[in-house]
């Protein structure tokens, strides 16, 4: 809840009882931030999401600090998150700076490719960090026929072509992924929106790397999903440059990206819910590093 004159500010009685005054509010997707001051310094009070459970948020903490111990500019979490009538606080190091410029953007995506390729291979350094709840590599997702039996229930209460596309999406990636023993493949833990409003700089130096709710444990190339969104491949190009790609990952791209599409449709339809028509549109996004996923749908 808010406070008792104003519902878009934090409780009145977390900002008392961590000595915090709100200089000013800093949105976010999922979770709600304020810009705070503790005893004269500069902060991040986090109120998470409604009906995050505590294991969620011990996993991105952990995270957290893991890869700030590998120096890289993240936030971890002050102390213990502070648990108040239902909702979640915590406090967070405020990262300054700006994100990257997109005055040039084929420029920017290389940049920010070969940034998550050094990331990355920092990031293997965590080990076998495990899975978050709720998520599951795309082989999972694409071979669970538990899709097919949910989409045949659902099928006479959506329109027929957006069933239809789903469909066909689903065989064309099942079809590509099969040879790929995917099972058998590392995992690395990803960041899971590497885009250029989670990154911050200062001139040329990088200065935080924001937004951990998306992280997850993947295919490296699972990270692409929300950095290329099927269109953007200068990113997939700039990380190549400095860690090139198997032939497997290459064909792993197109399967992986319309994996997470199709579940993220499926969840909708548990849920009786359907969105603006971003899914949909990015399963017909079309992009040359697709090879032959690169034919339209029909």
């Amino acid at each position: 809840m808010g406070s008792d004159t104003n519902p878009n500010m934090p409780d009145a009685a977390i900002l008392k009882a961590l000595n915090a005054k709100v200089e000013a509010p800093l949105g976010g997707r999922l979770n709600r931030h304020w810009l705070v001051n503790v005893n004269r310094e500069q902060l991040v009070l986090r109120l998470w999401h409604g009906g995050v459970r505590m294991d969620d948020i011990d996993y991105e903490a952990k995270l957290l600090q893991g890869i700030a111990g590998l120096g890289w500019p993240v936030a971890p979490v002050i102390g213990e998150p502070i648990a108040q009538d239902g909702q979640v606080w915590g406090l967070f190091p405020f990262l300054r700076g700006e994100p990257p410029s997109v005055d040039n953007p084929a420029a920017e995506q290389r940049a920010r490719g070969r940034l998550l390729a050094q990331f990355h291979q920092d990031l293997l350094r965590l080990g076998a960090f495990g899975q978050r709840r709720g998520w599951r590599r795309c082989e999972e997702i694409l071979f669970d026929e538990g899709l097919d039996r949910l989409l045949s229930a659902h099928e006479q209460e959506r329109p027929e072509e957006e069933m239809r596309m789903l469909r066909w999406h689903l065989e064309r990636a099942r079809k590509r992924a099969e040879g790929l023993r995917l099972h058998d493949r590392p995992g690395i833990v990803t960041h899971g929106d590497f885009t250029t409003w989670n990154l911050r700089f200062q001139g040329d130096r990088l200065t935080g790397i924001l937004d951990f709710e998306l992280a997850h444990w993947d295919h490296r190339v699972g990270e692409f999903a929300l950095a290329w969104r099927g269109k953007y491949d200068e990113v997939i190009l700039g990380y190549d440059e400095v860690s090139p790609l198997e032939p497997d990952e290459w064909e792993l791209i197109t399967p992986m990206w319309w994996a997470g599409l199709i579940e993220l449709a499926c969840n909708h339809l548990k849920e009786g819910s359907w969105d603006d028509g971003w899914m949909i549109r990015k399963l017909l996004e079309r992009s040359p590093l697709m090879g032959p996923d690169a034919v339209p749908y029909r």
